[in-house]
């Protein structure tokens, strides 16, 4: 399935897509619309444009990728933003293709995303792999309205060791 908010642009990657002998079960051209067809047609790949209208991409993919955990998300996107790309993985997207790519790396990205391999622009990849290694040795922050941990005082430390 393809949703980008760009009619020329949708169908000529659905046109490309399907002339490399993908089925191409459904296109969407926005937010809403994609969510709705998704669920109606259950594509094993959707291949998503991050900025669309009614609904962001990265909220399309969270609540698509919630319902079937099995589906995967191409991001084909303008934007190389760290923030955008990071988003995207985090709501669930398998891979992140900047639409500078070719048709020929398209095809590959979707092909490789169906089987569930981790896509990303050359540089992209980097990024997210340097994000998952800094969450992995950083300690996560308290969140604002946690709770912190209550501190005894010297009493009732010598309390609790009797």
């Amino acid at each position: 399935m393809v949703v980008d908010d760009h009619p020329m642009w949708r169908d000529a990657v659905a046109r490309d897509l399907a002339a490399a002998g993908f089925d191409v079960v459904a296109t969407a051209g926005d937010g809403p619309e994609a969510v709705r067809r998704a669920r109606a047609v259950a594509p094993r790949v959707l291949v998503l444009d991050l900025n669309l209208p009614g609904m962001p991409g990265v909220q399309v993919c969270k609540e698509l990728v919630g319902a079937d955990p099995a589906l995967r998300v191409l991001v084909l996107s303008a934007s190389g933003e760290h923030a955008d790309v990071l988003e995207a993985v985090k709501s669930g997207a398998t891979g992140y293709l900047m639409k500078s790519a070719g048709a020929q790396e398209l095809i590959d990205a979707v092909r490789r995303t169906a089987v569930g391999d981790p896509v990303f622009t050359p540089g992209l990849a980097g990024l997210v792999l340097g994000e998952y290694r800094r969450l992995a040795t950083d300690p996560a922050p308290a969140a604002a309205d946690e709770p912190k941990a209550p501190q005894l005082t010297d009493r009732e430390t010598e309390v609790l060791r009797l």
